[in-house]
């Protein structure tokens, strides 16, 4: 016997559309609570880290600006009504006064000490270079007791010249952790005439070369530019030594460099140029 189905009755209560409403309400209200929840937690930790980290920095390093007029109100802190959490809980963070000493700077006289003929020093960078010397010598013509071996083999300079060097390279190598890279120094009266014949109008005239005083050197080309040539030009004078005024010129060198101390005397005598 077949029945014929039958509609379920229709349920008694609220319409479709308030079931739909009242569901869309109860979304929101967690969405609501969820987020008053997670701002909640966020403000926890935001406060625990003011309370641990930044507080405690701030309150050793800003202090010291006015620490001398803040010493009586450090030892008895007091906290305001308007006071954080952070600083009722850890209280005031402590004061120091001021040496207002001033930072150390660089002492320009060590640079006329390290160069004088008056006081020669012995270098620890070339311990088996004599620093006494007699500057009255023949152009190309020097003994080897008046010459001191640079840390690039073959390379010499004149005694004084030898030690100011190696203390301007040790500075060097504390800033760019690398020697002075040297191409060129003491040349005798033979190599001044062999140059000569090579470079021309770039080499000096043998017998008037400062190579042959055992006071210049030419640099590598990687050194004669860029960072390194700045920082010499910036410290190189400390020591006594510079890059000439001619060779900033049309005669341009900016690898060839001289110890003042010794070069002096040659330009003013030869073209009346006072060197500093």
């Amino acid at each position: 016997m077949t029945t014929s189905a039958t509609p379920h009755p229709a349920r008694p209560g609220r319409s479709r559309r308030s079931r739909r409403q009242h569901h869309t309400q109860q979304v929101q209200a967690r969405v609501s609570h969820r987020r008053r929840a997670a701002l909640t937690r966020l403000g926890v930790m935001l406060g625990f880290v003011a309370a641990m980290v930044v507080y405690p920095v701030m309150g050793t390093v800003s202090p010291y600006a006015n620490a001398a007029e803040q010493v009586e109100a450090a030892q008895a802190p007091v906290i305001s009504a308007a006071a954080s959490t952070a600083t009722a809980i850890l209280g005031a963070a402590p004061e120091f006064e001021s040496s207002d000493l001033p930072l150390p700077t660089v002492d320009e006289r060590a640079g006329t000490v390290l160069t004088s003929n008056e006081l020669p020093i012995v270098s620890a960078a070339l311990p088996d270079c004599d620093p006494e010397f007699e500057p009255a010598t023949s152009n190309g013509r020097l003994t080897e007791d008046q010459l001191c071996d640079l840390w690039q083999e073959g390379e010499m300079l004149r005694n004084d010249a030898a030690i100011a060097l190696a203390e301007l390279n040790e500075r060097f190598r504390a800033h760019f952790g690398v020697d002075i890279c040297i191409a060129d120094t003491y040349r005798s009266l033979s190599e001044q005439y062999r140059i000569k014949a090579l470079r021309g109008y770039l080499a000096a005239t043998p017998g008037t070369s400062m190579h042959g005083m055992g006071l210049a050197i030419d640099l590598c080309g990687a050194h004669a530019r860029g960072v390194y040539y700045s920082w010499l030009s910036d410290n190189a004078g400390l020591y006594g030594y510079w890059n000439p005024d001619w060779a900033k010129g049309s005669k341009y060198e900016p690898w060839h460099w001289e110890f003042k101390s010794g070069t002096g005397d040659y330009y003013q005598e030869y073209w009346g140029q006072v060197i500093d």
